[in-house]
């Protein structure tokens, strides 16, 4: 949600007092808890299903209907859930504002209000401007910034991680099985995956049996547990710190997977070679809380490696030069792609030495064995 611009344009065009202001903001950040980033709602469709869903009229009331939205509510439903829609209906209004042009501070707010078009009509040349991309010059000159400060795990922590899998791969994989969680997701030929079976939660209904303010009607689809972001950084935490993750991680870096890991908007076919068929069959929830498939990046620079195709893939392949001869990164219906500018090759750029205590490792993987055993023993999403 955009929030300040949100108080802003509320304060602007619709006069509203500040006590006013703070009750719509509070109702927006209520909904996104359980439901999801609004901006992500009008992305999709304008906000129309989320709205739909905090409906709930007299008639619900009466019979005692269960609201469709995922807001807990203390007291009348009907009241509450009105009041949620008002604060999303105006958060419409003013997102359309702002895709038409129309916000604070442009000459049309400044020196008239004028009236907000009904939904699905356009206004000539309202359009973003074009402005530049950065050159291959300028992103090699970022990488070259950044290269020196991402840390890596060393290969002898992933293949420790890997030779325990093999392990433990029979083991597993029947309790998966049996458990209706096809084994190959997390499992496959040389796997590094830290925590077979967990996965992280996608979309607002799984998001909101995560956190036990929705009873999930059916078990959510090839994993034992959902996650936030807490099971990939367990590993680091112990062969840095020698305990498990507690919530705080290293001052100024964030954890970026290199991999994605989901089924939407997932880039597999841009970033890797493989088959299309093969990954219908076996999501790569697996990548997950692979060993070898996560870096801690200065926070300042991580977005750039979120949606640069250059450097996400020069960093895809820093990992595999590290950690090949290790362990296999993808499952063996993928691969990583090669190089296909020689300006981008690895070994052209400076890189910090792999992090981490193989001295800590015993530990860790006595904490991963405690916690395998709890999730296959009694799942916590089934």
């Amino acid at each position: 949600m955009q929030k300040m611009r949100f108080k802003t344009w509320m304060a602007s065009e619709r006069k509203l007092n500040s006590r006013t202001i703070g009750s719509r903001t509070s109702n927006c950040e209520r909904v996104e808890e359980f439901e999801g980033d609004l901006d992500d709602h009008f992305d999709a469709d304008r906000l129309r299903q989320l709205i739909e869903r905090l409906a709930y009229n007299k008639e619900d009331e009466r019979c005692g209907r269960k609201p469709k939205h995922n807001v807990p509510i203390s007291g009348d439903i009907y009241n509450g859930s009105a009041t949620l829609k008002s604060a999303v209906n105006l958060y419409r209004e003013f997102r359309e504002s702002v895709r038409l042009g129309w916000v604070p501070g442009t000459q049309e707010t400044t020196v008239g209000r004028r009236p907000l078009p009904q939904q699905g009509t356009s206004r000539p040349n309202a359009q973003w401007p074009q402005w530049p991309q950065p050159t291959d010059e300028a992103l090699l000159k970022l990488v070259q910034v950044l290269a020196p400060l991402v840390r890596f795990l060393d290969p002898a922590i992933i293949g420790a991680i890997t030779e325990d899998n093999r392990r433990h791969r029979d083991e597993w994989s029947a309790r998966l099985d049996e458990l209706g969680v096809h084994p190959a997701i997390y499992l496959w030929d040389d796997s590094p995956c830290a925590f077979p079976g967990v996965r992280r939660y996608a979309g607002s209904t799984e998001i909101a049996g995560f956190r036990k303010r929705l009873s999930l009607d059916v078990p959510p689809a090839q994993c034992l547990a959902l996650d936030d972001n807490d099971y990939p950084k367990h590993l680091w935490a112990f062969v840095c710190t020698g305990r498990p993750f507690r919530k705080k991680g290293p001052d100024g870096y964030q954890l970026a997977h290199l991999l994605d890991h989901k089924t939407h908007g997932n880039r597999w076919q841009e970033e890797l070679d493989g088959s299309t068929d093969a990954v219908e069959r076996t999501p790569l929830f697996g990548l997950f809380t692979s060993a070898a498939n996560t870096a801690y990046l200065p926070a300042a620079l991580l977005r750039p490696t979120d949606f640069s195709y250059r450097l996400r893939t020069l960093l895809q392949r820093r990992a595999l030069a590290l950690y090949g001869n290790v362990c296999r990164m993808v499952p063996p219906y993928l691969a990583i792609k090669a190089c296909d500018n020689p300006l981008w090759r690895v070994e052209r750029f400076d890189w910090s030495e792999p992090a981490g205590d193989m001295a800590h490792l015993p530990d860790f993987l006595a904490f991963r064995r405690k916690c395998m055993n709890e999730l296959i023993k009694n799942p916590p999403m089934r």
